[in-house]
């Protein structure tokens, strides 16, 4: 295989900008992580707050924590193209790379409101469940959008990985690249162009991430 010129790859890249269809990849993209990434936040507040308030359950999770850290994306895109099909895998690993960062930030945030205010809340009669909810979450905010602003360039990144992996997932950046791949192997202009939208777009992202992120710690810490 022979490596496009970089002027006749821009051109290109300029050509399919012009184009809705790319626009429409980007939307469908955009539109599956945030399926996911909404799916795990809702699962990581829950099982945050829960940890963040029961010790032994934080213990508890800590196992399977570590597990989906440690666990290779290849391998969890593998695994849900078998059991649930091309369409739906990318939305899923979204959920489980997403959910540990998540869970993390929000237990965390949790754990580190002053022991003082929670004992003055008890106290004045306040139950466990309005501790939890009126107390302890309000005051983990700034630690809930720090691992939000973390984590989502991060989601992007696997949607995109794992539609090129699957290669079937309707319109998407990943389902372009991979499609142009099998549609004429041999001129690789296509793939370099679309990938370099891929890249920018994630550069974009994780710039707008980056200093979200900076600004939020700035404010908070």
């Amino acid at each position: 295989m022979i490596f496009p010129n970089p002027f006749v790859t821009l051109k290109e890249t300029f050509n399919i900008l012009s184009k809705s269809y790319v626009y429409e990849c980007i939307g469908w993209t955009f539109y599956r992580m945030m399926i996911g990434f909404t799916i795990s936040l809702l699962l990581a507040m829950i099982f945050g707050i829960l940890a963040g308030h029961f010790s032994h359950f934080k213990t508890f999770l800590n196992p399977m924590i570590i597990a989906l850290k440690s666990i290779p994306t290849a391998a969890l895109i593998f695994l849900f193209l078998v059991i649930l099909g091309a369409r739906y895998a990318p939305i899923f690993v979204v959920i489980l790379i997403s959910f540990p960062i998540l869970y993390e930030s929000i237990s965390a945030g949790i754990n580190n409101v002053p022991k003082e205010i929670i004992d003055s809340a008890k106290v004045d009669g306040t139950s466990s469940l309005k501790i939890a909810m009126n107390v302890r979450l309000p005051l983990s905010i700034p630690y809930i959008l720090v691992g939000i602003a973390s984590s989502f360039a991060l989601s992007f990144k696997i949607e995109i990985m794992a539609e090129i992996i699957t290669g079937d997932t309707r319109n998407g950046l990943g389902s372009a690249i991979s499609a142009a791949q099998k549609n004429d192997p041999s001129n690789m202009v296509p793939i370099f162009a679309y990938s370099l939208i891929a890249i920018v777009f994630i550069l974009i992202v994780t710039l707008i991430e980056d200093i979200t992120t900076k600004k939020l710690k700035k404010l908070y810490y």
